[in-house]
């Protein structure tokens, strides 16, 4: 497993064809610390993840998402202590 963030721009934020992607994003051990940005601790590699969500985008030609696997150092938090937590956890995975 690994900790993955997502990101993305969406062409019609708001519009009620995204639940979906947020269903899909809140079935894994995840955190959304802030706007157009996820947390998942998946085992799933990061082109699996892109391919699940570009199939559910409602407007994929427009939105916009970057999917990166995320390393166990170099990573800080600010306004955000639920996420440095969720981070510490020693039940994360983290690639080194």
């Amino acid at each position: 497993m690994s900790v993955i963030m997502v990101t993305y721009d969406l062409h019609k934020p708001g519009d009620k064809g995204y639940d979906a992607l947020y269903d899909y994003l809140r079935a894994y051990d995840c955190r959304h610390p802030v706007e157009s940005v996820w947390f998942l601790d998946t085992s799933k590699p990061t082109e699996t993840i892109m391919d699940d969500i570009v199939k559910i985008l409602p407007y994929p030609d427009h939105d916009m998402l970057i999917v990166i696997r995320q390393k166990k150092k170099g990573w800080v938090t600010y306004g955000t202590p639920r996420l440095a937590e969720w981070f510490k956890d020693p039940k994360r995975t983290w690639d080194l």
